[in-house]
């Protein structure tokens, strides 16, 4: 079935430009581009969370009872796949290696994760966790052999899975090798975006609760703590996303979805996770959301109350849209990014530059 674009929305946004990977140097000149918003057809109503993308033209989403969609014609047309799962799961997370081959993570019980190779036609169910309170947040992976799961607490312990073989089978990192959980820590689902790689190959895991911690590691057997200065302190407030844009260079951001409005300021390191600081310009509410646009050399981030983006690194952020959104990510090699939200839609972005 073919979805086509009913909706299109253009807006003029002036920004000072900078490189991502030339710290400090900041183009002054002001330059204005066109934004394009054009709402795809989506041939679901369900709340989507999950995305991956594998080039240009393909990209996977996931979402509430079982939704798994999938687009090679970026987003002309999406196909609807089916799992053979009768429990309704709610897949908040997808890692895709090929057009034909990717993992989808449950969140909440039973917290599965399947795997298919020809397309979903078949799924191989992967890794399972019975514990009434198992709960997986968020898969990527360093390469086409190591991906690391996180979820949240289970008997007092972070769940952090690894595979080295592609996701054909899952370890559970043992507790001695993972930083002592706080009582109230867990990573948030709201995005399929709390853990990221950064250029060096180094996990990062994105927490909220008492304190916004930040846990790395280099091969994910062992794993390292680093305490953020990201708004936290409520169960429901910390880290919700982070992104590494491939220079050394990683933001995070979140607050607390239970106060859509409440502004925050970002956090950004210039090391690749060594040290994080407080970005210089806060967003204007909970953001679920933060990517990287590498053509454009801009971040976008987002949440329940629109979009924002930034040209230097967060020191100053301009909203676009009061488009709510969930998830996003930019296509490879261009200025176009995909976004869903609650409500099942689906959205292109297209950054226009004018010279």
């Amino acid at each position: 079935m073919t979805f086509f674009k009913p909706a299109i929305l253009s807006i003029l946004v002036s920004l000072f430009l900078s490189s991502c990977g030339k710290k400090n140097k900041i183009d002054e000149s002001v330059n204005t581009f066109n934004i394009e918003i054009e709402k795809l057809d989506s041939p679901v109503s369900n709340s989507i969370r999950g995305m991956s993308v594998v080039d240009s033209n393909t990209v996977w989403l996931t979402g509430v009872d079982e939704t798994i969609l999938r687009t090679t014609n970026q987003g002309a047309s999406w196909d609807k796949l089916a799992i053979p799962d009768t429990n309704h799961l709610d897949f908040r997370s997808v890692h895709a290696f090929s057009k034909s081959s990717a993992i989808v993570v449950s969140a909440g019980f039973p917290a599965r994760a399947y795997k298919t190779n020809d397309g979903g036609f078949s799924w191989s169910l992967v890794y399972e966790n019975k514990d009434s309170s198992a709960f997986m947040n968020s898969i990527v992976f360093k390469n086409e052999l190591e991906g690391i799961i996180i979820g949240d607490q289970i008997d007092g312990r972070h769940l952090i899975l690894r595979t080295g073989n592609a996701g054909v089978t899952w370890q559970r990192i043992d507790s001695v090798d993972v930083p002592k959980p706080l009582k109230v820590e867990n990573g948030f689902a709201a995005s399929g975006t709390c853990i990221t790689v950064s250029k060096s190959g180094r996990f990062f895991i994105g927490l909220g609760g008492e304190q916004a911690r930040i846990f790395s590691s280099l091969n994910g057997y062992k794993w390292k703590a680093k305490t953020t200065p990201l708004v936290h302190g409520e169960p429901s407030s910390g880290i919700y996303s982070i992104h590494a844009c491939g220079t050394g260079k990683i933001m995070a951001v979140g607050g607390d979805y239970t106060q859509i409005d409440s502004s925050h300021y970002p956090i950004i390191s210039m090391n690749d996770g060594k040290s994080w600081i407080k970005a210089k310009g806060k967003v204007g509410g909970y953001r679920s959301i933060i990517n990287y646009s590498k053509k454009g050399k801009f971040w976008v981030t987002g949440g329940t109350n629109g979009l924002e983006m930034s040209s230097d690194d967060g020191a100053s952020w301009t909203s676009f849209s009061l488009q709510d959104i969930n998830t996003l990510r930019f296509l490879p090699q261009t200025t176009k990014a995909i976004g869903t939200n609650s409500k099942g839609e689906i959205f292109l972005f297209d950054f226009q530059f004018k010279n």
